[in-house]
């Protein structure tokens, strides 16, 4: 943002850009126009390839949690609107990316994946399962708006950086106040 010329001291805008896809975070957020939302978008991922995938960390738990639902035969996807090469580089850090059997993610020649996108990549990877048989896990309304989208239950991530207000307005259809609640399922 300071390269645009953007000095931002609201937290909470800031804080919005956690979840959807930056493309169009930046064009709301700040009203820019496609072409500076593709810069924005290409500038923030310069850093996060250096530092941003080092940064990262999983919530407490939720190996542990993934590990469970393996043992069940349970099939693990991440839909993310990160590109995948972070995201597989993040998994493979954190010591999670053997528990999942596909990740729906953006590339970096696309900016703007919908949320329904990544996910109906997964539903198509996993060749249209039953969706009473599926649940999106997410912590933030842009999870939720996607599961919806797509016709499938969702489950708000209390644990994460989604506020129960949030998931709720959203639509949560259920809410889980710890990874270990989503074993119930």
């Amino acid at each position: 943002l300071k390269e645009f010329g953007i000095e931002e001291s609201d937290r909470e805008k800031l804080r919005y850009f956690i979840g959807p896809p930056l493309f169009h975070s930046f064009k709301h957020i700040y009203g820019v126009n496609d072409e500076e939302s593709n810069w924005l978008v290409a500038k923030y991922r310069e850093r996060y390839r250096v530092k941003g995938c080092q940064e990262a960390f999983v919530y407490e738990n939720v190996p542990e949690m993934l590990k469970a639902l393996k043992e069940k035969g349970k099939n693990i996807a991440i839909a993310s609107s990160k590109p995948k090469q972070f995201v597989d580089e993040m998994s493979k850090n954190l010591g999670i990316f053997d528990f999942y059997d596909y990740v729906s993610a953006e590339s970096f020649d696309k900016t703007h994946s919908s949320k329904e996108d990544l996910i109906n990549n997964v539903l198509e990877h996993f060749k249209s399962p039953k969706k009473e048989e599926c649940l999106m896990i997410g912590d933030r309304f842009y999870d939720i708006d996607g599961a919806k989208a797509t016709g499938l239950d969702s489950a708000g991530a209390l644990f994460g950086l989604g506020e129960k207000e949030e998931l709720t307005n959203a639509g949560a259809t259920y809410l889980l106040n710890s990874p270990f609640d989503l074993l119930d399922f």
